[in-house]
C-alpha cells in the first residue's frame, strides 16, 4: 500500500469513527425523547438523523473496503 492510499485509509477510518459517534449520539438522544410525548417532532428529527448517519457509516465502510481490496 502506497503512502497516499495509507493516508486516504486513515482519513476514512477517522471519518468512520466520527460518523459512528454521531450515530450513537442521535440514538441516545432519541431514547431520551421517547418518554416525553411533547417532543414527537424532535423524535422524528432524530429518526431522520439516525437514518442519515447509518447510511453514512455504511458508505464509509464500503469505501474502506474498496481501498483495502485495491491494495
Amino acid at each position: 500500500m502506497n503512502f497516499l492510499s495509507k493516508k486516504i485509509l486513515e482519513y476514512h477510518k477517522k471519518k468512520l469513527a466520527e460518523a459512528q459517534d454521531n450515530l450513537k449520539y442521535h440514538i441516545s438522544r432519541k431514547e431520551q425523547l421517547k418518554d416525553i410525548p411533547e417532543n414527537s417532532i424532535e423524535s422524528k428529527n432524530q429518526e431522520k438523523m439516525i437514518k442519515i448517519w447509518s447510511n453514512n457509516v455504511e458508505k464509509i465502510k464500503k469505501e474502506i473496503k474498496k481501498i483495502k481490496e485495491k491494495n
